[in-house]
C-alpha cells in the first residue's frame, strides 16, 4: 500500500469511529465451551492408542488385546471390546470387558486389566456388532 492510501485508510477508520480489529486464526473461535487442552491431553487417552493395545492381567501376562472402543450415549468409552484366544486371528472371539475395569499400563501400547486370565475372558458370551 502506497504512503497517500494509507494515509485515507487510516482517515476514515478515524471519522467513522471504526476500530480495527485482528482476526482470529482457524481453530481458536471459542464456541460458548472453553477447553483445557494441556488438562484433557494428560488427563485422557487417545482411541488410536488403545484400540490395539495389547491387554495384560496384573501378572503381566498378555491376555488378547484391545479390539475396539464403544462410547456409551453420554459420549464416555464404556466397553472396550477384547480379543482374546486364538493364534493371529484364527480361533478368537471378541468379549465385551467394561471400560472402568482397565489400568493405565506400564508402557504405551499395554492396558491392564488386573483380575484376567485368557480361560477366564473366553467364558465370556461373544461380543457381535449389531447390524
Amino acid at each position: 500500500m502506497n504512503a497517500t492510501l494509507k494515509m485515507i485508510v487510516t482517515g476514515a477508520f478515524i471519522l467513522t469511529g471504526a476500530t480495527i480489529v485482528n482476526a482470529q486464526a482457524v481453530g481458536e473461535t471459542v464456541l460458548g465451551v472453553e477447553v483445557n487442552v494441556a488438562k484433557v491431553v494428560t488427563e485422557g487417552y487417545s482411541a488410536n492408542q488403545l484400540i490395539g493395545a495389547n491387554v495384560h492381567n496384573g501378572q503381566d501376562k498378555s491376555v488378547g488385546y484391545v479390539h475396539d472402543l464403544i462410547l456409551a450415549p453420554s459420549g464416555e468409552i464404556s466397553l472396550a471390546i477384547v480379543e482374546v484366544g486364538g493364534f493371529l486371528g484364527l480361533g478368537s472371539k471378541w468379549v465385551a470387558v467394561p471400560a472402568d475395569m482397565f489400568e493405565p499400563g506400564h508402557q504405551a501400547n499395554i492396558v491392564i486389566l488386573p483380575q484376567a486370565t485368557e480361560e477366564e475372558l473366553k467364558k465370556i458370551p461373544p461380543f457381535k456388532y449389531k447390524s
